[in-house]
């Protein structure tokens, strides 16, 4: 269930709230009207579809031990290195020149690992389910809060700002796949018509500048990208001008030469002649679109396009990956050229399969990369230790809950994490010829609390994610606390609102009485220890800084972390995992129920329905009851050894559907006699009916619709080919009733006649 709250920045999470009595629970001061203080004053999300984790990573040692030519392989013995591989050089390159300036992650996806799914994910914060899994590219635009929506909005919104002059509006560019615009119509709607029409309200969010880009013909790789990248270079570089230096011209050509189809240069969003589709106004030049942007958000599809047309062994992949790289070589100089802070988030929103497909929960699927960089320090090495310790911290009080047992694997101690790079070059012995280096593992919706303290907005009302601790640990500073304690604890109250408001709601929430309890009590204990803590300061202010509080301020940061934790790994084994066993249990039920209505029409066709019914009704009532009981024993025994997640209600419901349906239709079968030969198959006999020819062509459309679900791009294109069979049946059923009607009409005409 979706809560439509949305977060305020001028109310935090706590109880306690601006103009209340309550101040105790102030990490902010209404002049800011921040959570948090931002870190930086603009940010650019580059979403590289599909970039998997090895995508990015780097290894000397592979480049040392194989070969990129094949000739050379076939004499050496050598394996080929694949095309994948070390082809984001300028990641590595910053990680080691720049190291508190940049950090990349391993960036865990929840499944079904779909863009639509994974984009509401990453603006929300919330888990998908797996009725998410049906929609298609056109999908219902997402009502609930989110950064980008709160990006959106007027800063003065709810805040105090008698003592300060109003904030500034905050400006947008949306460049890439059209995907976004349908889930987010309003946040990302072009505002150049109003501001030509003087309809643009003042105060309002700012302008914005919309160029979506068709999404789903993945034949395609160059238009998305190629539309993307002729047009960022006129938000990053200033206009051009007489007497520029030659580095800006070079930098403009570069832009020019990574276009694959020069023939997308030739369009008119910056032209001054006063045209339509012009991103100017009167108000908004070329001046105005470089330096007063906000935001970027730019999503290419080359990476994706070419999985799914050639898998990602394919030469092609490395071409598309060396474009990325130049663009975002290119895109890093233009940010440091500038002298306001400004954010570079560089993910792939999931991986792809050796086939070059996602959608399901496979470990190459789920496994993205996340790179983010900056032109000031966002972290340090001291930073990343005291970060390093929490993190070992919260595994300790995972390990010793109840719960912690049944986390995933990466929620509960894989914070450092193995890249595939190894898996593609196993030894002959099943070993490894070579180990890759490490990374931290984050999920995906992590990313949601991040950027949005980092950039001054509130956490989205009903996000799940923990904000990354590397982001805040070296913030020492932050409201005469600890960065990364600040931050933990307006996430962990966040969460708990929004399960409170989730347990409010809905009366058929599904959250275990015992999940509920250890929630709560786990959050009382952090807000108990950090009460210790702040009274510990207040004694002696002079030694916040010395290694005791240090350690105190880590331990107490763990517990919020653990906490957040525990939440989103119960919550993700109730709606975002593939649960093996039930989804057998599921198909042997449809199976068995779609034999149960053949058997119980046959039966009838010689019988009458209460007959066959009274004939099978104890054998099953007993047959379900022998199922559930089974079922539910089994059950125990997948659940300790890690194969299903199913709660004791759910097997005796699986057993029991089995059980009645297997022993219903066994009852008919056997008592009837029920042959091929029998008389009520005689409608199998192949007379040609305009009947039988309408329920033919039902049964085809309905298994094509079925075996249509074993397709990645049915997920993207569902609605038209639903539309499709729908309309195909609807032109049947009318032949088929003019038919009817006409037959019908000869034969009235020679009984009169």
């Amino acid at each position: 269930m979706v809560l439509p709250d949305r977060s305020l920045p001028s109310e935090l999470p706590f109880r306690g709230i601006y103009g209340t009595a309550d101040t105790s629970d102030r990490t902010a001061t209404p002049e800011t009207c921040e959570w948090y203080p931002a870190k930086f004053e603009r940010a650019i999300v580059l979403v590289v579809d599909a970039m998997r984790i090895d995508f990015a990573t780097w290894s000397d040692e592979l480049n040392t031990t194989f070969s990129t030519d094949d000739e050379s392989i076939a004499g050496q013995g050598q394996r080929r290195l694949m095309p994948y591989h070390n082809r984001l050089p300028i990641i590595n390159s910053l990680s080691k020149n720049r190291p508190d300036q940049s950090m990349l992650y391993r960036f865990r996806a929840d499944p079904p690992t779909t863009t639509l799914q994974r984009l509401k994910g990453l603006t929300t914060g919330q888990l998908p389910t797996f009725i998410d899994a049906g929609s298609n590219f056109a999908g219902s635009a997402i009502d609930e809060d989110s950064w980008l929506q709160a990006w959106r909005q007027l800063p003065d919104v709810g805040c105090n700002r008698t003592t300060q002059p109003p904030a500034r509006s905050r400006n947008l560019v949306f460049l890439g796949d059209d995907t976004w615009i349908s889930l987010f119509p309003n946040a990302l709607s072009d505002t150049r018509a109003a501001e030509v029409n003087g309809t643009l309200p003042e105060p309002g969010p700012g302008w914005a500048r919309i160029r979506p880009f068709p999404s789903l013909n993945v034949w395609d790789l160059d238009t998305v990208d190629d539309g993307v990248i002729s047009r960022l270079p006129m938000f990053l570089l200033p206009p051009e001008a007489k007497g520029q230096d030659r580095e800006l011209e070079q930098q403009r050509e570069q832009w020019r030469q990574l276009v694959k189809q020069p023939h997308m240069w030739a369009h008119t969003d910056f032209s001054k002649v006063p045209e339509t589709n012009s991103m100017l106004s009167d108000n908004v030049g070329l001046t105005q679109l470089h330096r007063d942007w906000d935001m970027i958000i730019a999503h290419g599809l080359g990476v994706d396009h070419c999985g799914h047309r050639f898998g990602p062994d394919h030469s092609a992949i490395s071409q598309k990956l060396a474009q990325m790289n130049q663009a975002i070589e290119l895109i890093v100089s233009a940010i440091d050229r500038d002298d306001r802070s400004t954010a570079l988030f560089v993910f792939g929103d999931h991986g792809m399969d050796s086939k070059g497909d996602h959608g399901g929960d496979s470990p190459r699927e789920v496994d993205a990369a996340l790179w983010m960089y900056s032109n000031k320090k966002w972290h340090s090495r001291q930073g990343d230790e005291r970060a390093a310790r929490v993190l070992a911290n919260a595994q300790d009080i995972l390990s010793k809950i109840p719960l912690g047992a049944s986390l995933d694997e990466d929620l509960r101690e894989s914070w450092w994490y193995n890249t595939h790079l190894r898996d593609d070059y196993k030894g002959a012995n099943g070993g490894h010829l070579f180990e890759a280096p490490q990374l931290r593992s984050i999920s995906q919706i992590d990313l949601v609390s991040t950027l949005s303290l980092s950039l001054g907005l509130p956490i989205p009302f009903n996000n799940l994610g923990t904000a990354i601790p590397e982001m805040f640990a070296a913030d020492d500073d932050a409201r005469a606390e600890w960065g990364l304690l600040s931050v933990l604890r307006l996430n962990a109250a966040q969460v708990l609102r929004y399960i409170e408001k989730y347990v409010d709601s809905s009366r058929s929430h599904g959250f275990a009485d015992d999940a509920l309890r250890l929630w709560r009590i786990m959050y009382e204990r952090a807000e108990v220890s950090y009460r210790e803590l702040t009274d510990v300061v207040a004694q002696t202010p002079k030694k916040r800084h010395q290694l005791p509080i240090r350690e105190l301020e880590e331990r107490v940061a763990a517990e919020y972390f653990a906490f957040t934790r525990v939440v989103l790994g119960s919550l993700r084994q109730m709606w975002a995992q593939f649960d093996i066993v039930l989804i057998l249990a599921g198909l042997c039920t449809l199976v068995l129920a779609t034999i149960t209505l053949a058997v119980l029409y046959v039966r009838t066709r010689r019988s009458s329905l209460e007959e066959a019914i009274t004939n099978a009704g104890w054998p099953c009532i007993g047959g379900g009851v022998a199922g559930a009981i089974i079922f539910r024993a089994l059950s125990t025994v997948f659940v300790s050894n890690g194969m299903s997640h199913m709660v004791p209600l759910e097997a005796t419901v699986a057993g029991l559907a089995i059980g009645t349906a297997a022993s219903f239709s066994a009852v008919l079968a056997l008592s009837g006699g029920v042959q091929i030969s029998a008389p009520g198959l005689r409608w199998w006999q192949p007379t040609v009916t305009s009947a039988k020819l309408l329920n033919a062509i039902a049964l085809l459309a309905g298994i094509i619709h079925c075996l249509g679900f074993t397709s990645n791009s049915f997920t993207f294109n569902e609605d038209r080919v639903v539309l499709y069979a729908s309309q195909t049946l609807a032109v049947a059923t009318a032949a088929t009733a003019a038919r009817t009607l006409s037959a019908t009409s000869a034969e009235s005409k020679r009984a009169a006649g």
